[in-house]
């Protein structure tokens, strides 16, 4: 008993499958800096809830983690005037 080949059915053109689209350099390049620019972001806002722990890590009153965790972002306030009036402002916001 041989059993006659089946063939699928036609699916409607929105529902047959699409070959996947191509790779390039540009759309990794985009998708790559809108990834990093959103960490940079939360990691900034990051510093507003977690203030405290940073306060008491820097001054070595408890673990070293979120001083070194914060470090960058002390130098770039250092560096950068404007950015550290914002942060001061953001951890004024959440601290009062």
């Amino acid at each position: 008993m041989e059993s006659e080949p089946k063939q699928s059915p036609a699916l409607p053109e929105e529902q047959q499958l699409k070959p996947p689209e191509k790779w390039s350099w540009r759309r990794y390049i985009i998708t790559s800096f809108i990834q990093i620019t959103i960490l940079m972001v939360l990691y900034v806002l990051s510093i507003g809830p977690f203030f405290w722990q940073w306060y008491a890590s820097y001054n070595s009153m408890s673990s070293p983690f979120f001083a070194a965790f914060y470090t960058p972002l002390l130098l770039a306030c250092d560096l950068i005037p404007p950015l550290s009036d914002g942060v001061n402002w953001y951890i004024n916001f959440w601290i009062s």
